[in-house]
């Protein structure tokens, strides 16, 4: 039996409403999902609840090993995120979205970045809005396709986890890009002369594919593919150095190992 606590009764969490890059569309149209969120939690327009942290979530941060092995984001999200099952299943874009949105309502939205100038190397500092960032999203599913020549394929923006496992395997360049290719590939459909339309959804096969087809043709997936990362918010922005005026593009970088800081 639980014991009623009179410190909590005006500690009950406010979710606020949160657009996803994605919109939700490849967890509609491609993916599973019930196995990522409870019914309901994520709304037609592709749209979640979300609170701020409590102070046992920003703890999470202070421990080093769940941060390096990427484990305290996932962990923080299950929590604040209402009806979230199996946040590495998300979209990576999702989740750096919903990690800056936490962030927003547990420290406010600015953040301070610092730049040196390219032209006169003089060091700067800008105060910048985190909400006033400009965000692309998913418009359509159709934008998860592509037609060439006989093929047709469906392609999903990389998700978190495979992300994550590619980064860890792989010990080149080369090799990290075709896994990314292929984990984003879901399924490809073929007109063939002898057998008729087929469709092919086995990652070895899609891999094989992917390293023997023509350098030309893998430019067009290579474009598709970066076009359907494209989603999220856009974070290099224009700056303009106090000393020379000079004006150039930086990066708001968010560093995950003190994301969660008050000093920014």
């Amino acid at each position: 039996m639980s014991q009623y606590n009179p410190l909590l009764q005006s500690q009950e969490p406010t979710y606020y409403d949160m657009a996803l890059p994605s919109r939700g569309i490849p967890y509609f149209e491609i993916q599973s999902l019930g196995d990522i969120f409870e019914q309901d939690a994520l709304s037609e327009n592709g749209t979640v609840k979300i609170r701020a942290l409590t102070t046992k979530d920003e703890l999470l941060w202070t421990d080093k090993k769940l941060v390096e092995d990427l484990k305290a984001p996932m962990i923080i999200l299950k929590n604040t995120v209402l009806g979230l099952k199996k946040p590495e299943k998300l979209i990576r874009a999702d989740v750096e979205a919903m990690l800056l949105h936490a962030r927003v309502l547990t420290y406010g939205n600015l953040t301070k970045i610092k730049w040196v100038c390219s032209q006169c190397s003089n060091a700067n500092e800008l105060t910048v809005d985190y909400t006033k960032l400009p965000v692309k999203t998913l418009e359509s599913f159709e934008n998860l396709m592509l037609k060439f020549k006989n093929y047709q394929l469906y392609m999903i923006p990389i998700i978190f986890s495979e992300a994550i496992e590619i980064q860890k395997a792989n010990d080149n360049d080369i090799s990290e890009q075709l896994d990314r290719i292929v984990s984003c590939i879901q399924r490809v459909d073929v007109e063939t002369k002898d057998k008729g339309a087929q469709t092919v959804i086995d990652k070895r096969l899609i891999a094989q594919w992917v390293e023997t087809i023509n350098p030309k043709d893998f430019k067009i997936i290579v474009d598709h593919f970066t076009e359907v990362n494209k989603i999220g918010a856009i974070m290099d922005i224009e700056v303009k150095c106090t000393h020379c005026q000079f004006k150039e593009k930086t990066d708001v970088v968010v560093d995950i190992t003190n994301f969660f800081s008050e000093e920014d």
